[in-house]
């Protein structure tokens, strides 16, 4: 538990040393705020660093530094030089010429089959599982439009997998303290997390589903991820969340 508590208070005072890095790369956000993004990578790195040093006594702590880092990686080239004209699949996908948003969606598909191929057990869950990771990644991209959202949904989710198994999930418990250190500069409005935190976050709660949720469950997970990603090209999530009393509680929470 201390070098849980430690990841979450290394990125809570590792987000100012680093904020200089990334006062270069500017985004507007809902109030048309110029904010640094890509600070996500922070507690990716401090997260993983925790991780690697418990590997001794965490089964699963390869595949989740794994999914953290190179998901990360992908999100940071978003971040760095994506085109903020193109959105969703459609804008993405359906381009002629290779986008980072393509390379994010591809890249994250094949990271998220290489990482979970040695646990599944016939094709049907090979394929199913790698969906899992790279949709739930690409669904907390699209949370990530205001400030703590995307991190109170890990929070949230995550918590309540994580009781599911506390046992396999360690390294779960290591980034809901890593992403909790950095949640109070998000909800600020100092820093926001960008698809280089957004993304990993997403994939390592994917990857825990995958390890504990028995296949019916992760069947439905599949469906639903599936349905919330198509349903974004269509309905704002925004407008979802303020409709509803208690989702925009939720959401207004801290800021």
């Amino acid at each position: 538990m201390i070098w849980w508590i430690a990841a979450g208070i290394l990125t809570y005072i590792s987000v100012p040393i680093f904020l200089p890095i990334f006062q270069g790369s500017l985004k507007h956000n809902y109030l048309n705020e110029a904010i640094p993004t890509g600070l996500g990578l922070v507690f990716v790195l401090t997260g993983a660093l925790v991780i690697v040093a418990r590997s001794g006594t965490e089964r699963y702590a390869a595949p989740f530094v794994f999914v953290l880092l190179f998901f990360s990686i992908l999100g940071l080239l978003d971040d760095a030089y994506g085109e903020q004209s193109r959105k969703g699949f459609r804008g993405h996908l359906a381009s002629r010429n290779l986008t980072t948003g393509a390379l994010k969606a591809w890249g994250g598909m094949a990271i998220s089959l290489a990482v979970v191929s040695p646990m599944s057990s016939n094709w049907f869950q090979f394929a199913l599982n790698g969906v899992i990771i790279a949709l739930m990644a690409n669904f907390f991209n699209l949370l990530d439009v205001r400030p703590g959202r995307a991190g109170k949904a890990f929070l949230i989710l995550g918590l309540v997998l994580f009781l599911v198994e506390p046992k396999s999930l360690g390294p779960l418990f290591g980034m809901l303290c890593a992403a909790g250190g950095f949640l109070p500069w998000d909800l600020r409005r100092v820093v926001m997390m960008g698809d280089s935190g957004s993304n990993p976050l997403g994939a390592v709660l994917g990857l825990g589903c995958v390890l504990v949720l028995p296949l019916a469950v992760r069947i439905g997970a599949a469906l639903i991820l599936l349905v919330l990603n198509l349903l974004s090209e269509r309905v704002s999530f925004s407008e979802v969340i303020e409709s509803n009393r208690f989702l925009r509680y939720l959401d207004q929470l801290g800021r």
